[in-house]
């Protein structure tokens, strides 16, 4: 499945300061598949109206039950208001017994160099050490 292509939602000034966040989010059912699905379209909703948010995109690769998130935003405040909004604040309660170990890392860049690459967010998870437990949010 093709990566999302980058989305995005306020122009980016070049030698502005932004907050980027990533996401590994394993599922641990092929099964769960078609419902994370459904719940991912009415976050993305939800992005679409967020304030504070830069810009963002998804990589999916269901026959690994892996997705992927990459987002930039403002500041840490536009990111924990969307986290603690709802529908984002449900979807993580309905997913939560059916997620693997969830990592999340987040970092500050320059507008320049937005949009990140998949590359470049995929190894500062690989840096992030395992959760402990069935998922770490």
């Amino acid at each position: 499945m093709p990566p999302l292509p980058w989305r995005t939602k306020l122009p980016a000034s070049p030698h502005q300061e932004y907050l980027v966040m990533a996401s590994r989010l394993p599922l641990r059912s092929h099964r769960t598949i078609p419902r994370f699905l459904g719940l991912t379209m009415s976050v993305a909703r939800q992005l679409e109206g967020t304030s504070g948010l830069v810009g963002y995109r998804l990589l999916a690769q269901p026959m690994r039950k892996t997705f992927w998130t990459l987002s930039a935003w403002t500041d840490r405040d536009a990111l924990d208001a969307f986290v603690r909004t709802m529908p984002h604040l449900a979807v993580m309660g309905k997913l939560r017994t059916q997620m693997g170990p969830t990592r999340f890392t987040t970092w500050m860049a320059p507008g320049s160099a937005l949009p990140i690459a998949w590359d470049d967010a995929m190894e500062r998870l690989r840096r992030v050490p395992a959760p402990e437990g069935p998922a770490s949010r």
